[in-house]
């Protein structure tokens, strides 16, 4: 299921404002920070395959038990609102309430460590719903960047390397919903027809000036301090470039391999070949 815009649902910010204030109280989990270089990127589940809101890693829970509900879930009536009028209940497993600021998620893709779950129980289809959010936050699928305002309900393809900046202090909150790989059944949304093809709006596209020359040639003198110690700093940068300029498709993965080529630390091109595979070929044996 490709990306896609479905529709804007009207948020009562008040109601959603007391729900916020009571989630402060959860012990969020940081399950996935390692795909973050700033972060955290923390998160609560609010609903969860037997109604644990566990550990928040996704090959820790039992797929065999029906969803429901969890605590941190039962404590926030409007978001309990949100989510049995929005989703088919009967193939959705797990809805997480995820917060991060200033920070880049590594371009990557998801669920490949499911690939030992049975077919039919493994989640597949992923949903967003903003909460709260800025203009400073972005997504990016394959070379195409975008934003997702609040109160949008948008498909989202976790199969295709993806990354998310939120370039700012200030929080992104999301709902993130995924469901089980089940058909024959009704849409994942409610009363709308399951979508086909891409539909990222043109109003939700963010237009990024062609990376010139003189920066590409500028972002390629990093090689000179890229070591170990300076990977996850060098790769930010990288990564940020992605998100304010076109520098063409695998962009972010393409210059971090072209930068490890050049540097002098000879631990940094396997390193960086490792992260390529884990991110978006095989993560199987993983427990995050």
């Amino acid at each position: 299921m490709r990306t896609r815009y479905v529709k804007t649902i009207g948020l009562d910010e008040d109601r959603l404002a007391k729900d916020l204030e009571e989630s402060e109280s959860f012990q969020y989990s940081e399950a996935y920070s390692n795909y973050l270089i700033g972060g955290p990127w923390k998160s609560a589940m609010v609903w969860a395959t037997g109604g644990d809101t566990g550990s928040g890693v996704l090959t820790n829970y039992a797929y065999d038990q029906r969803s429901t509900f969890t605590e941190y879930g039962s404590r926030l009536p409007y978001v309990q609102e949100i989510i049995t009028n929005v989703a088919d209940l009967g193939r959705l497993q797990f809805v997480r309430l995820a917060v991060f600021s200033d920070s880049v998620i590594v371009p990557h893709r998801d669920f490949l460590e499911l690939s030992d779950v049975p077919e039919e129980s493994r989640s597949a289809h992923r949903l967003h719903i903003p909460l709260v959010t800025h203009e400073n936050c972005f997504f990016s699928e394959d070379n195409v960047v975008y934003r997702m305002r609040a109160g949008e309900i948008w498909y989202f393809d976790a199969a295709r390397i993806h990354s998310v900046a939120s370039l700012s202090s200030a929080p992104r909150i999301h709902l993130i919903f995924d469901f089980a790989n089940r058909s024959g059944d009704g849409p994942l949304v409610n009363g709308e027809p399951e979508p086909e093809g891409e539909n990222i709006p043109a109003g939700r596209r963010v237009d990024r000036p062609a990376l010139p020359d003189d920066r590409r040639a500028a972002l390629l003198r990093l090689a000179d301090v890229l070591t170990m110690d300076s990977f996850r700093e060098v790769f930010s940068i990288v990564i940020k470039t992605h998100f304010r300029w076109d520098g063409g498709e695998n962009f972010a993965w393409d210059t971090m391999t072209e930068l490890a080529r050049a540097c002098d630390d000879p631990a940094v091109l396997p390193h960086t070949m490792e992260l390529l595979r884990y991110y978006t070929l095989d993560r199987s044996g993983s427990k995050e």
